[in-house]
């Protein structure tokens, strides 16, 4: 297991939920969430089943799951998350994006929640092949990240030694005919207004799963 892996799973991931999720969790508004507004578009049926990759302490799955009878799961490195989820009546597993612990074509929609920017580059191929794996055909994919057009990594502000990466993570799946961009919305990181300053672009990516041979 590298490094970076290893450190979100036994601690960085705690402190980042202690740092950023308590304003998510007591004040969180369905009408400015960042990917609500594009999941609503989606044609989702009460019963279908959603997986958020990076779901903090599953306040967005919660919504899902009450307001449109959506079956949702999580996966969460923070061990603290995930015991706040479950207490909701979430099913939250704690783990990491390239080893998911499910069947083959188990769910609808699978979002990347706000977490590929932290992963190891050397586990993107095995990220994305996971997320494929366990994606119905057809299916939805969201993405929710920071966005560059050149990608690059920056030093992560909270610990030395681990970096975060800035990509158009779209390029993980849209390379593979399967898989099409129908919603691609950059903005900016805080404010989630437009912006030309490059250095605070945030994507909402949504891309439809479709291999008509299947």
């Amino acid at each position: 297991m590298s490094k970076q892996k290893t450190v979100f799973l036994d601690s960085e991931a705690n402190a980042w939920l202690n740092r950023n999720n308590q304003g998510n969790e007591i004040n969180f508004d369905p009408q400015k969430d960042r990917l609500l507004p594009d999941l609503l578009e989606l044609p989702l049926k009460s019963g279908m089943k959603v997986l958020e990759i990076g779901c903090s302490s599953g306040y967005r799955l919660l919504w899902l799951q009450e307001n449109l009878g959506l079956k949702c799961v999580g996966i969460e490195p923070s061990e603290q998350a995930v015991n706040i989820a479950r207490d909701k009546g979430i099913e939250v597993y704690q783990g990491t994006a390239e080893s998911l612990p499910f069947e083959d074509t188990s769910f609808d929609l699978v979002i990347f929640g706000f977490c590929l920017y932290l992963c190891d580059r050397a586990d993107l191929f095995r990220i994305a092949q996971e997320a494929d794996r366990v994606l119905r055909n057809p299916g939805w994919l969201a993405i929710l990240d920071f966005f560059s057009l050149t990608p690059f990594a920056h030093p992560y502000h909270h610990l030395e030694g681990i970096s975060t990466y800035k990509m158009d993570y779209r390029t993980l799946f849209d390379w593979n005919p399967n898989y099409i961009c129908m919603t691609h919305k950059v903005r900016h990181h805080v404010e989630n207004t437009y912006t030309d300053d490059p250095q605070e672009w945030v994507a909402v990516s949504v891309m439809r799963k479709n291999s008509m041979g299947n």
